[in-house]
């Protein structure tokens, strides 16, 4: 068969996580690149704005020649990334006063104010201003090319601080991942410590968050009826070794009597012991497997309500026979109306057993009488005889396993066993006590079992 898959709930934690930050980080990015692109183009073309003023009032106030001096000489110690031209009009003619070093020709077809236009074989971004006399006019530019590249230098200078902050969150998910998942792994080594033999619940007393407690109460409930399994199972096992070791060597004796009897009357005093022996197993076996079968994990979570008067007939119809054998008389009296919730196998079998073990004990002659009636907001279910009764003393260890009354019976000491398990599983109790009166004035025995009343569903 083959293995199903499996995978690591740490890494593709970290794997989701990380990969959710680094696309988150990544629009970021983008979103902050455009922004400084944005805010790159407004500082430059307010630089244009400055640089073509100031030209603007430095050759308006007659200092150009100057100017132009200290001009040169910074750009033979540092570019300047600005180019432009100065222009005045005299005498109806429009003549370049001065131009930057290396550039030349802006033209005068140059609008006032910010425009676009090429220039060697580049797109370039002019600033155009002029005096109020319309006397000079000065003509700032700058390639495209410079501003891209000043741009992206500003946005990689703030983006290098984001580059170097992924992989630390990445560090960072990685480890929060790891320390949120450490009640996993305590859990998991609790679960892989546990001894097959001898399984303990789970320590609930260390603190798991909310997602993980229903996980370890769900183990612990699931150990607790694992453990109350495999102890029936021994039990089971125990009892059936203990009940079946004796009546296996009486029937090895009887076996051997009647084979090595010489009479024929011997031979067959010794065979009808044997089938009674086997008889007497018989009913042990179906005991002993009724209770292994009494089993909380196979039972409805929610049983529906029922009539407990429909089983006591059927039971009663069952049982019938034995009872004439004996000449019993067996009466029911079921109050109308009454409903449990309750397994309705399992109320079969109890009713069974308790109507067998009176029948068994109550002797030749006997009444047995089944009354259902309501007791306040309870079902009361007693099967009562006039037999010989059990002493009061001795009625508390009657639903203890293999346990008989006084009477001397082939029963097994089963069968109030049987009941008092169905009726603890089934919310009920299982109360003994005096039966019916019989003519020397002492009373027989009876059992109830006291069930609440189910709710009928609307």
């Amino acid at each position: 068969m083959k293995d199903a898959a499996s995978y690591s709930l740490r890494r593709r934690l970290v794997w989701l996580l990380t990969s959710t930050v680094a696309a988150i980080w990544l629009l970021s990015v983008l979103v902050v690149y455009q922004r400084a692109h944005h805010e790159a183009d407004e500082l430059l073309d307010s630089q244009l704005a400055q640089v073509g003023e100031t030209l603007l009032a430095i050759v308006a106030g007659g200092e150009v020649e100057h100017f132009v001096e200290e001009l040169r000489e910074h750009a033979q110690r540092t570019p300047v990334p600005i180019a432009f031209e100065v222009w005045i009009s005299e005498d109806g003619e429009t003549r370049r006063l001065v131009a930057s070093p290396g550039h030349a020709g802006f033209g005068t077809a140059v609008t006032t104010g910010f425009s676009e236009h090429p220039y060697q074989g580049a797109s370039w971004r002019f600033y155009t201003a002029q005096d109020d006399d319309a006397e000079y006019r000065v003509v700032v530019g700058q390639s495209h090319a410079a501003r891209e590249r000043m741009a992206r230098e500003i946005g990689l200078s703030l983006l290098l601080p984001a580059m170097l902050a992924l992989p630390l969150m990445a560090l960072a998910v990685w480890w929060v991942v790891s320390r949120a998942l450490r009640p996993v792994d305590a859990v998991a080594r609790q679960v892989g410590a546990l001894d097959a033999q001898a399984l303990a619940p789970l320590d609930e007393s260390a603190p798991l968050p909310r997602e993980i407690a229903p996980l370890r109460a769900a183990l612990n409930t699931l150990i607790r009826r694992i453990t109350e399994a495999f102890e029936n199972e021994r039990r089971f096992t125990a009892d059936a070794a203990h009940e079946l070791r004796t009546p296996l060597a009486a029937l090895k004796i009887q076996a051997q009597v009647a084979l090595r009897a010489q009479a024929d009357d011997s031979r067959q005093h010794a065979l009808t012991q044997v089938i009674s022996g086997v008889d007497r197993m018989t009913h042990l076996v179906e005991q002993l497997l009724t209770l292994a079968r009494v089993d909380p994990t196979r039972q409805e979570a929610t049983p529906q309500p029922l009539d407990p008067a429909e089983i006591i007939a059927i039971v009663c119809a069952e049982l019938l026979p034995q009872a004439q054998r004996l000449a019993q008389a067996l009466t029911v009296n079921a109050a109308p109306g009454c409903r449990v919730a309750v397994n309705a196998e399992w109320l079969r079998i109890a009713l069974r057993n308790l109507v067998d073990n009176a029948l068994r004990y109550a002797g030749v002659g006997a009444h047995i009488e089944i009354r259902l009636v309501r007791d306040g907001s309870a079902c009361v279910l007693t099967v009562a005889d006039d037999g010989p009764g059990v002493a009061s003393a001795l009625r508390a260890q009657l639903s203890a396993r293999f346990v008989r009354g006084e009477v001397e019976d082939e029963g097994c000491g089963l069968g109030l066993s049987i009941v008092a398990r169905i009726a603890a599983l089934s919310h009920a109790r299982l109360e003994l006590g005096d039966g019916l009166p019989r003519a020397d004035g002492g009373r027989g025995f009876a059992a109830t079992l006291r069930f609440g009343e189910a709710a009928i569903p609307s």
